[in-house]
């Protein structure tokens, strides 16, 4: 029998309370956790999700069941959608915020008597859901969880809209912090090379983090690729570094508050459908993804095009690229020049070609879109969330 003296049992113990303490720490940021399985990425915009619903021809009003019933749509038994995505902003906040400006709040009765139904009805809605009380987008993520899915928030880093209803405070106050000064030139998109403006965006990203519990967040830095007026490819990379990696600090911070590793996802900018979206085309614009990969910020990335579907996105590259982490592909939901939605069929087709570059999974973005057309609007086919990935 081997005995040890008073001093080396301390000595042990104190060696196995660090090496306990070291494994409760990994265990909570998630190093031991298996990788998740994700066929289907299911990206809902928070927008007309919440003045549509099945079988209506919208805008209409909507209730919790409703809400509840756009989950059950898409995370049905036999579905192969994993994860569901849940956005919360663009620009403005789609939620009484204490850091930004709530979507709609600044505009003036004149601008208010101008908009669309579908934006009149969204915001008649979300005012009755926040006046009792109701969180739709918390219900949303709730219902997710519930059918046993990942629920994420996705985050719009710089959307261009302009719409008057996205109008925010921290532009007006700062008109000079635009890119530009027309719709869908910078009027409504931040300059990432202010300190200041990637302050104000981590501080909101933060507060949507600390609001919701979620089991993540996608940055989607496609919605829109714009982001700095000048400088350096290499001094814009630096800047965008800085905030991700501010991000992912955030999230490995509140994910020992809940004992678990919080997901950190990135979308990268697209090329706006001139040329496939590109590692170093990214990187011109700031975001070095595969840098963020190997300093482990992120968990996996969504490549997709810009608004439209064409079929051409270069999986291969991407994976080239990155080796450590899941890599899926994006399908729009339509070609464009006016044509309707994508058929069950033009998905399964467009699926198919993700796969066989080597995508480890589909992501759908705008599905939903077409029951935004009123009188004119049609059901997605929901069927094919059956059998989209073989």
């Amino acid at each position: 029998m081997i005995r040890m003296s008073i001093h080396h049992r301390s000595a042990l113990w104190f060696v196995l309370t660090l090496l306990l303490g070291a494994s409760v720490t990994s265990l909570a940021e998630g190093a031991d956790q298996p990788q998740r399985t994700r066929r289907v990425l299911y990206n809902f915009d928070g927008d007309s999700c919440l003045s549509t619903k099945a079988g209506g021809k919208g805008p209409v009003a909507v209730n919790v069941d409703d809400v509840k019933r756009l989950i059950q749509e898409v995370a049905y038994d036999g579905s192969r959608v994993d994860t569901v995505l849940v956005c919360i902003n663009a620009q403005v906040m789609y939620y009484p915020t204490k850091v930004g400006t709530m979507r709609g709040t600044l505009s003036t009765p004149d601008e208010r008597a101008m908009w669309p139904a579908s934006e009149k009805q969204r915001f008649e809605n979300l005012k009755a859901f926040f006046d009792a009380g109701v969180d739709p987008y918390a219900i949303m993520l709730a219902e997710t969880k519930r059918r046993g899915r990942e629920a994420l928030l996705t985050f719009r880093m710089n959307d261009d809209h302009g719409n008057d209803f996205l109008r925010t405070q921290f532009l007006a106050d700062h008109p000079d912090w635009r890119l530009g000064t027309e719709q869908y030139r910078g009027k409504g998109a931040l300059d990432f090379g202010r300190d200041e403006v990637r302050d104000y965006t981590f501080r909101l990203i933060e507060e949507a983090v600390r609001r919701y519990d979620s089991d993540g967040i996608e940055l989607d830095f496609n919605r829109f690729p714009t982001f700095f007026k000048d400088g350096s490819t290499d001094e814009r990379v630096a800047k965008m570094n800085s905030l991700v990696e501010r991000v992912r600090k955030m999230l490995d911070d509140a994910g020992r508050e809940r004992g678990r590793r919080l997901v950190l996802s990135v979308r990268p900018p697209s090329n706006y459908g001139r040329t496939p979206p590109t590692p170093e085309t990214a990187r011109q614009l700031g975001c070095d993804v595969p840098a963020w990969v190997k300093h482990g910020w992120v968990d996996f990335v969504a490549i997709s095009e810009f608004l439209h579907e064409r079929g051409d996105l270069p999986i291969a590259l991407w994976k080239q690229a990155i080796t450590t982490v899941p890599v899926y592909g994006g399908i729009e939901c339509t070609k464009g020049g006016g044509m309707k939605n994508l058929t069950a069929d033009q998905y399964r087709d467009a699926a198919a070609q993700l796969i066989k570059t080597g995508a480890d999974g589909v992501y759908l973005f705008n599905f939903f879109t077409s029951r935004e057309g009123g009188e004119q609007a049609y059901e997605p086919p929901f069927e094919v969330l059956r059998d989209l990935t073989g």
